[in-house]
């Protein structure tokens, strides 16, 4: 089986590459290959070419009608995929106009596709107004990828951020109560790694995004931090990978939870916050107590196991693709 994907930009963007990209070699022991096209890249001769694969997969990309429905009428069977609350943005609305193009064009592609494949319940409800093939399919992990380092009790206890240049003003945001706690705490330090380096008030270490990278980094901290200052519902549409990548290596996350990021933390496994003063408490709790440290993370490496192991999702992509239940 063939399949074409459509995506916004290059596959080493996340969420291409974490909702495709690291499935190719588990897709194709099934006999299933991918190949990918960029939005911008689509013209006559892509068209074309459409009709010779087994299926199309447009990784959340929207487009003028025309050449939506061209697309859509030169495929065989068609997944629509999506991550984000893209019938919206972060920061501030849409203009009306704006915001009616944008739903108009969604819904062409939700009522066209075969499936629907979201990646959370929060996604799925907003899908399931038009279309009754949706297919929740969580964020997953290669679980032998990501491991766990032990915590130990006694040294200096590392807390950390990991995100994209875009999300770094979340950080930036809990800049004065991180380095509040730094001042307080000799013993406790700072790292962060992105691709823009953050504007905080305090020194920290800063690591510069490299692809194959994010699981070393994240696999030396103690502390995963989860700053989600804005509840729009953009960040409610978001499954943070992030999140993910410190339960998965064992390292307890502090953050605040918005839509479906409640779909991956909770009391067991993680500290809840919301205010400045909330952020300081967990913070100094989970400094000085490294067993919490080890319960939560445990905690957090069993759930994602469970729940967000590529191993078991690769199985929900098939059946996506094919159309055979398993």
């Amino acid at each position: 089986m063939k399949a074409l994907v459509i995506i916004s930009r290059d596959q080493d963007k996340a969420s291409t590459r974490f909702r495709f990209v690291q499935y190719e070699e588990l897709l194709a022991e099934r006999g299933i290959t991918l190949e990918y096209v960029r939005r911008d890249a689509i013209d006559a001769d892509v068209l074309a070419r459409i009709p010779s694969y087994d299926i199309l997969i447009n990784q959340k990309c929207l487009m003028k009608k025309s050449l939506a429905r061209k697309v859509i009428a030169a495929s065989k069977r068609i997944i629509f995929d999506m991550d984000d609350a893209i019938w919206t943005r972060p920061g501030r609305d849409h203009s009306w106009f704006t915001a009616w193009r944008v739903k108009s064009r969604l819904q062409l592609w939700l009522t066209a596709a075969n499936v629907v494949t979201v990646a959370n319940d929060y996604l799925g409800d907003y899908a399931r107004q038009f279309s009754n093939k949706v297919e929740v399919i969580h964020m997953a992990l290669d679980m032998e990828q990501w491991q766990p380092h032990e915590i130990q009790s006694g040294e200096i206890v590392t807390m950390g951020w990991a995100g994209s240049p875009v999300t770094v003003k979340n950080l930036e945001h809990i800049g004065d109560v991180l380095c509040e706690c730094l001042a307080g705490n000799p013993q406790l330090r700072l790292a962060v790694y992105s691709g823009k380096r953050p504007e905080l008030p305090c020194d920290f270490d800063y690591t510069p995004f490299a692809p194959g990278t994010e699981a070393s980094f994240v696999k030396q901290l103690d502390i995963g931090l989860l700053p989600l200052p804005s509840d729009d519902a953009f960040t409610r549409g978001k499954s943070p990978i992030k999140a993910l990548q410190y339960m998965a290596s064992g390292v307890p996350v502090i953050g605040q939870v918005r839509g479906a990021t409640a779909e991956i933390l909770n009391d067991s496994n993680s500290l809840q916050v919301e205010t400045e003063n909330d952020w300081k408490s967990a913070i100094k709790n989970l400094f000085a107590d490294a067993q919490k440290r080890q319960q939560l993370g445990k905690a957090g490496r069993d759930f994602v196991l469970r729940d967000h192991n590529m191993q078991r999702t690769v199985e929900q992509i098939v059946t996506a693709m094919s159309g055979v239940q398993g």
